[in-house]
């Protein structure tokens, strides 16, 4: 990396850049989370309907074909697999917003981190509202996924600007 571009991700001075940063490092954080996501529910713990479009949209494009769970499987399955994806991004998302976003210092490392996942707690309400969204209205896994992580997107940069970090 350069030195100019290394200076630039360093600075966390400005809140518009503080913003860009962290939603580039939350959509990297989301991709891992959704590699996982679709890795562990396509075959691994089946958390899929036939009629999902990623599902539709593999099984087009590569004649790959996810194993189906009924629906009492795929909503523990969900569970599991959200927890999973849960520690692993907020893992990275963490180290990347203390390295490049956010000025660490408003507390010890050790509250700074219980602090970083108890915020991110707040992503199980979105993941619950997500299964209601499954269950109890049958949106598909995958429109109900995506929209709840735009909206623990917004929640937790909120909570992490002004809760976890100095700034």
């Amino acid at each position: 990396m350069s030195n100019k571009l290394l200076r630039w991700m360093k600075r966390k001075d400005a809140v518009w850049l503080q913003a860009v940063k962290y939603f580039g490092f939350g959509t990297s954080a989301a991709g891992v989370d959704q590699l996982l996501f679709y890795g562990l529910a396509w075959r691994v713990l089946p958390a899929l309907r036939e009629s999902d479009p990623v599902v539709q949209w593999l099984s087009a494009l590569l004649g790959w074909e996810a194993v189906v769970a009924d629906e009492a499987t795929l909503e523990r399955n969900y569970w599991v697999i959200k927890v999973i994806c849960f520690v692993v991004a907020n893992t990275l998302v963490y180290l990347l917003n203390r390295a490049f976003v956010f000025e660490a210092g408003r507390h010890r490392s050790g509250v700074e981190l219980g602090l970083f996942f108890s915020v991110s707690l707040l992503q199980f309400l979105w993941i619950w509202l997500g299964g209601v969204l499954i269950t109890e209205l049958g949106w598909e896994v995958t429109y109900a996924n995506w929209s709840m992580m735009l909206v623990g997107a917004f929640s937790n940069f909120v909570l992490r600007k002004f809760v976890v970090f100095k700034r």
